[in-house]
């Protein structure tokens, strides 16, 4: 049976969604459902980051980005916003 990570979202990130547009919303948290199952991959969406700032991962929901990190078996959810907005915190 493959390995089940448990997806969790902080406060921030949850502002952060609430406040982009619900179309938007439905296609970041369609995204989202798939890192219970992997969230290390497809690397044409997901990555590996370096530097500083919170998550060390970011998915990509264009022209949206989520940083997350993964703890273990969890995922945790800390941002997301424009692509343009997302590195600068």
């Amino acid at each position: 049976m493959p390995t089940r990570f448990t997806v969790r979202v902080t406060p921030s990130f949850q502002r952060d969604l609430e406040g982009l547009p619900l179309s938007t919303q439905e296609r970041v948290l369609e995204a989202v459902k798939r890192l219970d199952a992997n969230p290390f991959g497809p690397p044409s969406k997901i990555k590996k980051l370096k530097g500083k700032g919170v998550g060390q991962w970011r998915l990509e929901v264009w022209p949206y980005r989520v940083r997350y990190d993964v703890i273990g078996q969890d995922v945790i959810l800390y941002r997301v916003r424009h692509r343009k907005e997302i590195y600068h915190d």
